[in-house]
């Protein structure tokens, strides 16, 4: 686990494009500081920035995390969610502060996954809810406890829902779903870019799944360029993460 988790942040370090470019200036500024630039030094540097400047717009990001998005449609069939026994709202993060309410302590994808969990178990009342996530290193309470507190200050009837409490990830997340649910219907919620990697966990876990996709990056997708700014290339990591993780379980799971 230990060794999974330095590869995982050396990967980041070389592949995402913020610190790979940030590498390569630092390797050019080197180069131009000790010698003449030859050729392949221009030419790498020159590449990397024009491939920064893309993803620093749209379409190309957009394009990019689309490619994760599109594979499941938000799911509004008041039939189907009224079949699944149980709704498991997955873990997204959290920053543990004091003298704030819960729901301002979630992360923005932590709360659209509340909210499409709240939104779900409107329309099925007579399902479960799961809020799963550890506790983080640093944090007092697990991010299914804190979940579970927002949830308790916006609902009234916040009584039937369980705490899923040991997953550290979405394989353990599957994993301890499964041992909940078994072979019972269960709804996944989950930001719209992890669904497709969640849903090859919980279906491989052998969960009887459904997703249902929110929090999505592109809503609209637009084939014509913008300005440069931040979002695309936070859209732009958060598809290489989520290629780099299906492919890694693929290969080594």
């Amino acid at each position: 686990m230990l060794k999974r988790i330095i590869l995982k942040k050396l990967l980041t370090i070389v592949i995402f494009p913020i610190s790979l470019f940030s590498l390569i200036t630092f390797w050019f500024i080197y180069k131009l500081y000790k010698y003449a630039l030859t050729f392949k030094v221009k030419v790498i540097f020159i590449t990397s920035f024009v491939f920064m400047f893309l993803i620093t717009m749209q379409p190309i990001s957009g394009i990019f995390i689309h490619s994760l998005e599109k594979n499941y449609a938000p799911l509004i069939d008041s039939f189907k969610i009224k079949e699944a026994d149980y709704i498991i709202v997955l873990g997204g993060g959290y920053n543990d502060e004091d003298n704030m309410p819960e729901t301002s302590l979630l992360g923005s994808s932590s709360l659209q996954r509340l909210i499409e969990g709240i939104r779900l178990k409107k329309i099925n009342p007579n399902a479960t809810l799961i809020f799963s996530g550890a506790k983080p290193y640093t944090e007092k309470y697990s991010e299914a406890k804190i979940a579970s507190l927002a949830y308790k200050s916006i609902v009234s009837d916040s009584s039937n829902f369980i705490l899923s409490e040991l997953p550290h990830n979405t394989k353990s997340e599957a994993d301890e779903a499964h041992k909940i649910v078994g072979d019972k219907k269960l709804i996944l919620v989950t930001t719209a870019s992890h669904m497709p990697r969640a849903m090859y966990l919980f279906k491989k876990m052998g969960c009887n799944v459904i997703a249902a996709p929110c929090d999505f990056n592109v809503k609209n997708l637009k084939y014509y360029p913008n300005f440069p700014n931040g979002n695309s290339i936070k859209q732009t990591e958060i598809a290489i993460h989520e290629y780099m993780a299906i492919v890694g379980y693929k290969l080594f799971d």
